[in-house]
């Protein structure tokens, strides 16, 4: 570098280097993108927040085979028992929480993932939510979720158990929500730190089977796209039949919808966005049960339809269960035909189940013909 004659060197001082904005990045899809249709029921907000879809919303399609979606069925309501201790004893002071960590742990082991089972807009429902984030490079953007997961989730209404303060590649953690019960949505996280972007799949006993993306990409004027994509589907027949009654995909739009605006305010001036929030809180709960409500009284036929539906299918699971137990006693005695009182059990649990969907219909159609309702 050569300095100007007229300057001494003393007194000359380099050129200040002006930071400059990353480039700008295409994000990897787009809200509008071919078959995407616009959900003009979230709010835009100052992020711009947008939610296109593709496939049945709000109604999910059920994905996987019958043993398939009999397995989820089994194991949602084994961590549902589990999630509704957990929520009670963190929610009650000077308890332990019941199951610990290490029991979580141990639970989160021995799931495997679920992924969605079909065609997008047909089976699968295809969602991408995106959003701006003014004041922040994706790399910026990126480093927030990962170093921050419990901010994110908990103003989606997720608890991260066990807790973290920081979510790792490969990862797995059970996301603890209160309403409209207590649930538990295990999910393991993989982490892309080149693209900034962060995958959660979904692991046996989730409510879905479901695989999504957050993508982070630069503006090019200093600020940051985040583009989430997401396919999912009911994981059995039970969620299935429960969405007509308390809506699962709107729930999770919501949810998303105020995680990605945690992440907006973090760097726009709003560093301490609770938005749907972890904490126990009865209007949140009455509110939760009050929209159940309005769905029932607004038509009764179905929600008596789906109250049948839902009680042949854990008469289902109990059969199924007795069967299975039956059959592990046979081996442990020795005693051969377990594998067929197994199937005799199962064969009869459908049966019921087939049985009381029949009667739900029935039971529907009398409603629905019943003048002052």
């Amino acid at each position: 570098m050569s300095i100007p004659q007229d300057v001494g060197i003393a007194a000359y001082r380099p050129p200040v280097q002006v930071p400059r904005d990353p480039p700008r990045e295409d994000p990897p899809t787009d809200p509008t993108a071919p078959g995407l249709h616009p959900d003009h029921q979230v709010a835009r907000g100052p992020n711009d927040f947008r939610l296109g879809i593709e496939g049945p919303d709000p109604d999910l399609a059920v994905g996987g085979s019958h043993d398939q979606q009999e397995t989820q069925r089994d194991k949602l309501l084994a961590l549902a028992t589990l999630a509704l201790g957990s929520y009670t004893t963190g929610h009650t002071p000077l308890t332990p929480r019941v199951p610990n960590d290490g029991q979580v742990e141990d639970v989160l082991a021995t799931l495997n993932p679920n992924p969605p089972i079909g065609e997008d807009g047909d089976e699968v429902t295809h969602a991408v939510y995106q959003s701006e984030i003014p004041n922040a490079t994706a790399q910026e953007g990126y480093d927030h979720f990962v170093q921050n997961p419990n901010e994110v989730f908990n103003a989606g209404g997720m608890e991260i158990r066990p807790p973290t303060d920081q979510l790792v590649d490969g990862g797995r953690y059970m996301l603890e929500i209160g309403t409209p019960v207590p649930t538990w949505l295990p999910v393991q996280i993989s982490l892309d730190p080149n693209a900034h972007s962060i995958g959660i799949q979904t692991l046996d006993g989730h409510v879905l089977r479901g695989e999504q993306t957050f993508t982070f990409t630069d503006d090019g004027n200093g600020g940051t796209v985040l583009t989430q994509d997401a396919r999912f589907q009911a994981s059995s027949r039970l969620p299935e039949e429960l969405q007509q009654i308390t809506p699962i995909a709107a729930g999770q739009h919501e949810a998303w919808q105020n995680a990605h605006q945690e992440i907006y305010g973090e760097f726009n001036g709003d560093p301490g966005f609770q938005g749907i929030g972890t904490d126990f809180s009865p209007s949140a709960l009455l509110d939760s049960w009050g929209q159940a409500l309005g769905n029932i009284i607004r038509d009764p036929g179905n929600a008596a339809d789906v109250g049948i539906d839902v009680v042949g299918e854990l008469a289902n699971f109990g059969i199924d269960g007795l069967g299975s137990g039956i059959d592990d006693a046979f081996d442990y005695l020795g005693i051969p035909g377990g594998d067929f009182v197994q199937g005799a059990f199962d064969s009869a649990g459908d049966f019921v189940s087939g049985a009381a969907d029949a009667i739900g219909d029935g039971a529907e159609w009398v409603i629905d013909k019943i003048p002052f309702l």
